[in-house]
């Protein structure tokens, strides 16, 4: 039986693999038919013992279930209740009145106006300058919500004025406000500068590198003992400074303290670090890189933005024509410019004497005394009364044997009139022991950053 089946398999498989053979298609078309109903013949049975589910059998039971539904009213009512909030901001502008400012922020609203003009708190409003910034947010009827403005501050943190409105007892009862001014911490930031003076002079330099006006000012005032801004400054000159610039959710709030100074003037390196000792009781003060104090008795120069119109020495007086002794410095400057102490006295004197016109007279330890002449006002001083360096004690002007506006500045020694401009100013002494420690640690970061811009500035130059 096993031989005869043999034989039959083989004819069929010489049959399938012999195209020649006329019982080739024929076989082929059986065997595609056979497999092919094997194959069904699976799915059939593979398909017959695979498990139902409802989703398959419509004839399968069904349950129904409620659910509970959580009770949404209250929160529907509460969407209902609430009105719609818009935040707007504008600046101050030269002129401005409340009414004006309310307006601008699309404010209507007589009650929260009321309110500012005579609560004390709110009415710092009235203080802010022009280009501050004010934000207001207010409701769909216009009626004022809050109202946020900047006080004030330093870089580190901001006195800010909120006026907020406390909801009314009812709807017939007025909404009333409430005003406080809170301290917000910004964050401080160290922004760095650095330059070269050219020909066009400092202030362009100063423009040029995009160092803010209010740190120059501060470079002046730091360097005031050393350096005469309006003479010793010469093309070729180079600066490096880094400065405090306080930030709020990142936007520019105000710039700080310079906390770093670098100038090369004529070749002559000065440097100045801010610096504040554990054990001081009056605050910081400026040191050279290696800790001396850059503080100086006196300042060079008494006026801000001024040049030498008369040094000193012998001179043809400009209205009596005779040669005679000019016993101090004259500084040119516009009627009004602010005058400041060279440093700390007293007020000896205070009015008009003869060809001074008016006049104040400090005097000073050690024998120094102070002469500030032709003034065109005094600010508040009066004899007797103590004064600290930098302190401004009249404006520039005219009186007296003037020609123009300009003050007269003399610097005497046991009231010897000594030259201001080539007077050879005392040291002051180096930080020892534990605050020259502390010093070292503070200014470590800082030295890093300043010698980062001097390697700029050599890879710029080389450029």
């Amino acid at each position: 039986m096993w031989s005869r089946l043999r034989e039959v398999f083989a004819r069929e498989l010489v049959v399938l693999v012999d195209p020649t053979n006329p019982q080739h298609a024929r076989r082929r078309k059986q065997l595609t038919a056979s497999v092919g109903a094997i194959f069904t013949l699976g799915m059939a049975a593979a398909m017959g013992v695979a498990p139902r589910s409802a989703f398959d059998d419509p004839l399968a039971p069904r349950t129904q279930q409620a659910l509970r539904m959580p009770d949404v009213r209250e929160q529907l009512e509460q969407l209902t209740d609430s009105q719609a909030v818009y935040v707007r901001e504008e600046r101050m502008q030269r002129g401005d009145t409340i009414a004006s400012l309310l307006k601008r922020l699309g404010v209507d609203d007589a009650d929260a106006q009321a309110f500012i003009v005579k609560n004390p708190t709110a009415r710092g409003l009235f203080n802010l300058n022009p280009g501050q910034a004010v934000q207001a947010e207010i409701d769909e009827s216009n009626t004022l919500v809050s109202l946020q403005a900047n006080l004030g501050g330093d870089a580190a943190a901001s006195r800010e004025l909120v006026i907020e409105r406390v909801r009314a007892a009812s709807d017939n009862t007025a909404a009333t406000y409430k005003a406080k001014v809170q301290r917000v911490d910004n964050d401080v930031h160290y922004e760095m500068a650095s330059g070269a003076i050219s020909a066009g002079g400092f202030f362009k330099a100063m423009d040029a590198a995009n160092v803010p006006d209010e740190v120059v000012q501060q470079m002046l005032s730091i360097f005031s003992g050393v350096i005469d801004f309006h003479h010793d400054i010469a093309s070729g000159d180079r600066f490096r400074i880094i400065y405090e610039a306080g930030f709020r959710d990142g936007t520019f709030v105000r710039n700080g303290r310079v906390v770093a100074l670098e100038l090369i003037n004529r070749n002559q390196l000065h440097q100045a670090l801010w610096f504040a000792p554990e054990d001081s009781k009056d605050g910081g003060a400026y040191y050279t890189f290696d800790g001396r104090s850059m503080k100086r008795p006196f300042l060079r120069s008494p006026v801000e933005f001024s040049r030498v119109s008369s040094g000193f020495g012998g001179r043809e007086h400009p209205l009596h024509h005779d040669w005679a002794q000019h016993k101090g410095v004259d500084f040119a400057a516009p009627t009004g410019t602010k005058v400041l102490a060279t440093g700390d006295g007293v007020v000896e004197f205070v009015g008009q004497q003869n060809g001074y016109g008016n006049i104040v007279i400090l005097n000073h330890a050690n024998g120094y005394s102070t002469y500030y002449a032709h003034l065109s006002g005094f600010a508040g001083m009066r004899q007797g009364q103590p004064v600290r360096q930098g302190q401004l004690i009249g404006y520039v002007g005219s009186t007296g044997w003037a020609t123009g506006p300009h003050l007269h500045y003399e610097f005497r020694f046991n009231d010897v009139p000594q030259n201001p401009l080539t007077i050879t100013l005392m040291e002051s002494p180096t930080l020892t022991g534990k605050s020259r420690q502390e010093f070292l640690t503070y200014t470590s970061g800082l030295l890093s950053r300043i010698n980062a811009l001097r390697t700029y500035n050599v890879l710029t130059a080389s450029n």
